[in-house]
């Protein structure tokens, strides 16, 4: 019987879930400012569901969120320590296959996944420093404006409206309501929060399209609001976008928008 590794990964994150694993509570505190999941040898991200997947790995204990094959641990010096079990990812590609053999046949897309095992460098020996450690740590400062932030807040595009007294997305007016900077205790909230909005921004018809209607419906809401938990850190406390930006994680439980 073919496996179907799409059903299999959002099993696993659901169980995970299920048995009270949350990837947004305390992802790798050990190194601030590099909470997204990398490559030890490329330094480069990982993304989509493997981000969650290996957050929710965090719970082995490791002080730092670096992987790499058994192949890389080997070709960079090091190796896998014997007993070790790695950690299942997944290689997400786009095919283009053409509907017939004919010139003038049109091309579908069609997504492949496969399935490849990576270890954390705490699980390795030997491994050089550079591995190890990575690119230094970016240093803000939490009470000041963070440019990286900024940058990329507008280059979404997104109509950010700061200096209002609440944060809310108005999905009739496409439009983000933000209070003044200064509102904040400090950088670190207000960039929580504008993640936060920014997500339900995503929704609007001209973008993911997602259902609004029944923004106030209990169910729905949540729904809604489980997809800003994964792209920020302020509700419930999470993820991708805080981590990649380097702001630290802010519990905003009153926050409902």
């Amino acid at each position: 019987m073919k496996r179907d590794l799409y059903a299999e990964v959002s099993q696993r994150i659901v169980s995970e879930l299920e048995r009270g694993a949350t990837p947004w509570v305390k992802p790798w505190s050990a190194t601030p400012g590099q909470n997204v999941p990398q490559n030890a040898v490329t330094n480069r991200p990982y993304s989509g569901c493997n981000v969650v997947l290996l957050w929710l790995a965090r719970s082995r204990g490791w002080a730092t969120p670096r992987f790499l094959t058994f192949k890389q641990a080997i070709e960079a010096g090091g190796n896998v320590r014997k007993g070790e079990h790695g950690t299942k990812v997944f290689f997400v590609k786009q095919l283009q296959i053409k509907e017939s053999t004919s010139e003038d046949s049109g091309t579908r897309l069609v997504p492949m996944l496969r399935e490849y095992t990576v270890f954390n460098v705490d699980q390795c020996d030997n491994l050089p420093d550079r591995t190890r450690a990575g690119k230094p740590m970016r240093v803000r400062n939490p009470d000041t404006r963070d440019k990286l932030a900024d940058d990329f807040l507008r280059a979404t595009g997104a109509n950010i409206r700061e200096g209002h007294g609440e944060a809310y997305y108005v999905a009739g007016h496409d439009y983000i309501s933000m209070p003044a900077f200064e509102a904040f205790k400090g950088a670190d909230h207000f960039y929580n929060v504008a993640f936060h909005e920014l997500t339900h921004w995503t929704g609007h018809r001209s973008r993911l399209d997602r259902d609004l209607k029944k923004r106030f419906d209990l169910r729905g809401y949540r729904q809604r609001n489980w997809l800003p938990s994964l792209a920020q850190r302020s509700y419930p406390p999470s993820s991708v976008l805080t981590a990649t930006c380097g702001t630290r994680a802010i519990s905003q439980v009153g926050l409902t928008c």
